[in-house]
């Protein structure tokens, strides 16, 4: 009998170690797939994809709200910088977000549209200021809906203060609060921006810049993506006018985008 026992005990010994053994075996196969598929790491899949975006209202150009719906979709009460936030509702890249719960500082030097932004984002920052190298008063020409800083005949124009993106998070950024991401859409602004920003205190997880030349399809990130380089931050994603980088301190940004990129092909069918 005692002899049995002893087996016994042996046998379920021996169940163990193979049962941690197998479990240990396949993290390790499951981990080294993901880092070929990170799509597979996320738990998400195609049947979520469609259940999720069928109903799904983008109210931006080019799908920004979906691609960072889908990046920061376990964030309920995030926090953002729109720089050049435009109108509040029509070609919003953070209206989709304001409605879960987020909210964060709108940079807008246009009164019409800075007004909007008072009325509809309450819990909102809205400056009517613009973002530059340095603190100044600078010239904004009225082009269409929006806004530029090149100047052209025949369009109406007027005087903006312009802050650093420095000073601005100084005095508007809560304390303690993470920035998940900032957005840059100023007309060709884009360096003046970068250059005065502060990335040792102030680090948003993702930047969405748009990256051609106002009113055309020509590349411009050339001239300040080194910024952003040296600031310890990679390109990661591109969607037709707008680049998207990731801070580099932060684990798990990168796997996102794929998540990101396969959400905006599923939407898409989905809607045609």
């Amino acid at each position: 009998m005692r002899k049995w026992n002893l087996i016994d005990k042996h046998y379920k010994l021996y169940i163990i170690f193979i049962s941690l053994f197998l479990i240990i075996l396949s993290f390790i196969f499951g981990f080294y797939l993901g880092k070929k598929n990170p799509i597979k790491i996320i738990k998400r899949d195609d049947y979520f994809f469609i259940k999720e975006f069928s109903n799904f209202i983008s109210y931006s150009q080019c799908l920004e709200d979906l691609i960072l719906f889908s990046i920061f979709y376990d964030v309920n009460n995030g926090f953002y910088i729109d720089i050049g936030a435009n109108d509040p509702n029509e070609i919003s890249v953070t209206k989709n977000l304001y409605k879960r719960g987020w909210y964060g500082i709108n940079i807008e030097p246009l009164p019409d549209k800075y007004k909007a932004l008072v009325k509809f984002r309450k819990r909102d920052i809205n400056l009517q200021i613009g973002a530059g190298r340095k603190k100044e008063n600078r010239t904004f020409y009225l082009s269409g809906k929006g806004s530029t800083l090149q100047k052209k005949k025949n369009l109406a124009s007027i005087k903006i203060e312009v802050d650093t993106m420095l000073s601005i998070c100084k005095k508007y950024a809560p304390k303690n609060e993470i920035i998940q991401f900032c957005k840059i859409d100023v007309e060709g602004g884009e360096k003046d921006v970068l250059l005065g920003y502060d990335f040792e205190n102030y680090r948003p997880k993702v930047f969405c810049i748009e990256s051609t030349l106002p009113s055309t399809n020509i590349p411009c990130h050339d001239l300040w993506e080194n910024i952003l380089l040296k600031n310890d931050y990679s390109f990661v994603y591109q969607y037709k006018i707008n680049r998207y980088y990731i801070d580099n301190r932060i684990k798990g940004l990168r796997e996102r985008f794929f998540l990101a990129e396969k959400s905006v092909e599923i939407y898409k069918k989905i809607k045609h």
